[in-house]
């Protein structure tokens, strides 16, 4: 996905997915706020392979997460490649 895309994509997630979610901005870190302020999951954007990663806070959360992602992607078409979770990004 080009960089441009990013932040249009990642808000529609967030306005989806996300009770009282108006749109996904950017940190100072370089990451994106996706959830509304819960601050559970951050989106990152990996310009080397033109994607967008997620990272979870907590592991406990990363199904929840998981299924709200994958569902966002089927319903617009979005290629998924399989991950790696890490607690670190």
């Amino acid at each position: 996905m080009p960089l441009e895309r990013v932040e249009e994509v990642l808000s529609s997630l967030t306005k989806e997915s996300f009770v009282g979610g108006q749109f996904a901005y950017q940190l100072d870190d370089g990451s994106y706020s996706i959830d509304a302020g819960e601050n559970d999951i951050r989106a990152i954007y990996d310009e080397e392979n033109a994607a967008i990663k997620f990272f979870c806070r907590y592991q406990r959360d990363m199904n929840f997460y998981d299924k709200k992602l994958m569902a966002f992607a089927t319903k617009h078409g979005i290629d998924t490649k399989p991950c790696t979770v890490s607690s670190e990004y």
